[in-house]
């Protein structure tokens, strides 16, 4: 239709020129054409180019489908992780061919990653096309391959639905989107790095399938428990949440502000400044960092002191200016949570001393330091008891831990022959006390801190996963591995 009417308005001169000249009676009439035609024509080709632009501008910004061809069968309903895995790998070598088109291969990477509850996809170009990898229960597990064609084709369309620049591919680019699935919707936040052989794609998905958490859900012991709901009865101080990247640090805060909506009903005035925000939290004010805006998480919490609230969410304090403001709001009547990148519950404070905090105000309004990671979990269908190893005995002895029994992965058809199911937490929680805070105010070193949180009762991380290795939750290679 649209070149129809370009076609048309062009063609438009010639036949006003056909025919024989016109009559005396007419010369009005062709006055009034000669006037109106260049008007006329050049109606129609806008008309006709406008309707161009906005027929491609609706194919580029087109909400993507989870309907797609081909698409990805229906997995049975009882199936276990790993069958969904495995389905899932199988569907993909029949799915992702190379006739793929990019919004094709976008869409079955996410419906499969959806299957599988994975954080999230890498797309690692080499000399024959890439590898498809998903991060799932922080391990990496190869999916699929695509063609040369098909990567082009997929990096295109990222940058099409995250908004980036589509012609620059010798820089490194990050954008988000979000997409309905067929199970719900995902928030996806993509990095394109250039490689040697073409654009590496990360993608970390959000809010796939996932629900808010509860204490109950993040699998915490008696003694940490008790600790945590102690810590979140307090109006006002800064609880942090420290350890590394996928260590479930955001879940846990998250399970904390359920904790605290039940317990203080009304009372819960709630304000997060989160990058990104991973799950919506119900009657809570939840704020994107948005630094192209000029949004970070300190001129979010600004203005988030300004909204009255009396518990605060800092996704990360990174710098002085941010961590200033949550230590004042932490001593101000807010009880704040936030997280910290540290190796060890007593280094949250050494990193804070570092970025230029005083000591003596960081002891007054510290509550807890609570760092923690993942392990994988032994599958209970076939785990087995294992005596340590004479390796693992002497390296247990070191650390003052005479536990010798222990289980060990097997794998049968539960577990898909890993051995493994799923992940649970490990805590270290450093309690401030009136001695600690004594303590700190002098700036001591992260050792000398951890050894006298150690005498008042904080169970360091390794001893806490050795622990969960001898209760049978993960191995002992999986707790040196993580904790070691």
């Amino acid at each position: 239709m649209a070149l129809s009417l370009i076609v048309l308005a062009l063609t438009l001169p010639d036949v006003a020129g056909l025919g024989p000249p016109p009559s005396t009676e007419a010369s009005s009439t062709l006055v009034l054409s000669s006037v109106t035609q260049p008007i006329v024509v050049g109606a129609l080709v806008l008309a006709g180019l406008l309707m161009l632009l906005s027929l491609g501008g609706a194919q580029a910004s087109r909400p993507m489908s989870s309907a797609v061809s081909p698409r990805l069968d229906p997995l049975p309903a009882q199936a276990a992780s790993p069958q969904r895995l495995a389905l899932t790998r199988a569907a993909f070598s029949t799915t992702l061919t190379q006739n793929s088109s990019g919004e094709q291969a976008l869409d079955v990477l996410l419906e499969g990653a959806a299957r599988c509850l994975a954080s999230d996809i890498h797309v690692q170009p080499n000399d024959l096309g890439a590898e498809v990898a998903f991060r799932i229960d922080g391990q990496l597990e190869p999916m699929s391959t695509l063609t040369p064609q098909v990567l082009t084709s997929l990096i295109n369309r990222l940058k099409v639905v995250a908004k980036l620049v589509h012609y620059k591919s010798d820089a490194p680019q990050d954008g988000q989107f979000s997409q309905p699935l067929s199970d719900g919707q995902v928030e996806v936040r993509l990095s394109l790095l250039p490689t040697q052989h073409g654009e590496k794609a990360v993608l970390r998905l959000t809010g796939l399938g996932r629900k808010l958490p509860t204490l109950d859900d993040l699998g915490l012991d008696a003694k940490v428990r008790s600790q945590l709901e102690r810590f979140l009865e307090r109006p006002q101080g800064l609880i942090f949440f420290t350890g590394p990247t996928g260590s479930g640090k955001t879940t846990s805060i998250y399970g904390a502000l359920k904790h605290l909506q039940t317990t203080r009903a009304g009372n819960a005035q709630i304000a997060t400044i989160e990058d990104p925000i991973e799950l919506s939290l119900p009657n809570a004010a939840q704020t994107q960092v948005n630094r192209a805006s000029g949004l970070d998480f300190a001129l979010g919490l600004r203005a988030i002191l300004r909204q009255d609230p009396n518990i605060i969410v800092v996704g990360e304090i990174r710098d002085a200016e941010t961590a200033g403001i949550a230590i004042q709001a932490g001593l101000t009547g807010h009880l704040i949570l936030t997280t910290v990148h540290a190796d060890s519950s007593a280094g949250v404070f050494n990193r804070l001393l570092e970025i230029g905090v005083e000591p003596s105000i960081l002891a007054s309004v510290s509550l807890a330091s609570i760092s923690q990671r993942l392990v994988r979990k032994l599958c209970r269908s076939c785990r087995a008891p294992v005596t340590a190893s004479a390796e693992h005995a002497a390296r247990l002895a070191a650390q003052g831990i005479t536990t010798t029994a222990f289980f060990k992965a097997v794998g049968c058809e539960t577990c898909g022959g890993s051995g493994f199911v799923g992940r649970a937490a490990i805590f270290e929680v450093l309690e401030m006390s009136t001695s600690l805070r004594e303590a700190l105010r002098s700036a001591p070193s992260t050792q000398t801190l951890l050894e006298l949180a150690k005498r008042e009762g904080t169970v360091p991380l390794l001893q806490a996963a050795v622990q969960a290795a001898a209760d049978g939750v993960t191995t002992l290679d999986e707790a040196f591995r993580v904790a070691g």
